[in-house]
């Protein structure tokens, strides 16, 4: 039996109608995952014309029943997706992995899901019967699963969006304590797997980042905080090399000719300069804060980098490169 309802099929018949485009019985039923038989959708049709809605129904060469929508009715219904921009929905679904066993995981879902019953006949047929989700996949390794902090992340979006004041009980793995604190939530960050939040701490006029599944316990006030600071995205991330802020130097890298093309077309910091040398090797250079994320992904490279300047770095790649040895040693 049918899991729709016949107010539910009469508004999705009107919302696939609206494309301007004739349509069938038999194409309705696959619209409905073949869910809702012939004659129901026959039925369905005929009581939206009895009811006064201007429909159209003419006879195909198949001597089916094509139905359509009179174009001076469509300006009620709201306006139908092109295709890519109904590709562009899955891709962005695919990109907010991060939310999955999240409550805000399920809005997605149901947002995408409304955004199917409004996609034209042609659009839907073109993307195979509405599997365009297989189209893009967000391969992202070591993601942290959210799903404990499924409250915490829909409480701040929505502090975010209503200028809350919160109080937050944060973990600090470093020190191993908890501590609490008045924050101005301002937007949420996804890297490498984490989700962050930056808030805005009066006490010390600056924004800090901290890790969603670092918070253990929030509290939204209804008092709101004043738009009295302004964030600057560029002056944040300007001395970050990923989340880590440290102070900023000039940082020149040589990458030999094997790897060149995993560096070359890249961003991999707003202040890059790429400079190709006729040995095929690259030099790198950016302004940028000594910070472990740049140690560690100056490490990845293995023997495929050499740093050139600044002096500082080379000792403190070269220290790490003994570490590492005297770990193995020992």
């Amino acid at each position: 039996m049918s899991e729709f309802s016949q107010i539910q099929r009469l508004l999705r018949i009107l919302q696939i109608l609206s494309s301007g485009r004739k349509v069938t019985t038999k194409e309705l039923s696959h619209r409905f995952d073949d869910d809702v038989s012939l004659r129901t959708l026959q039925r369905d049709l005929l009581a939206l014309s009895e009811a006064g809605i201007p429909l159209i129904s003419e006879k195909t060469m198949a001597n089916e029943n094509a139905w359509s929508l009179m174009s001076s009715f469509r300006s009620f219904i709201p306006m139908p997706l092109e295709t890519n921009e109904y590709l562009a929905a899955h891709i962005l679904k695919a990109n907010l992995k991060v939310f999955q066993k999240t409550p805000f995981g399920d809005e997605i879902k149901s947002l995408i899901k409304k955004i199917d019953q409004i996609v034209p006949e042609d659009v839907f047929l073109e993307t195979d019967y509405g599997k365009a989700d297989k189209l893009f996949e967000n391969y992202t390794a070591g993601m942290f699963d959210y799903s404990p902090h499924g409250e915490t992340i829909n409480s701040l979006i929505s502090a975010i969006l209503y200028k809350n004041n919160c109080k937050v009980t944060y973990h600090n793995p470093y020190s191993g304590k908890e501590k609490t604190y008045p924050i101005e939530p301002e937007k949420l960050v996804y890297y490498c797997g984490g989700l962050y939040l930056i808030a805005y701490l009066r006490k010390y006029e600056k924004f800090r980042l901290l890790a969603i599944q670092r918070i253990k316990k929030l509290h939204i006030k209804k008092e709101k905080f004043p738009k009295d600071h302004i964030f600057n995205p560029d002056l944040f991330w300007k001395n970050k090399f990923g989340l880590f802020s440290a102070d900023q130097v000039d940082v020149k890298l040589k990458f030999s000719k094997e790897i060149s093309h995993h560096i070359d077309g890249r961003t991999w910091h707003h202040s890059q300069e790429i400079k190709k040398l006729k040995s095929g090797e690259l030099v790198l250079t950016m302004k940028v804060g000594i910070s472990p994320e740049l140690i560690a992904w100056i490490l990845g490279w293995n023997k495929q980098v050499k740093v050139l300047s600044p002096d500082k770095l080379i000792e403190v790649i070269k220290q790490n490169v003994k570490d590492i040895q005297q770990l193995y040693e020992n």
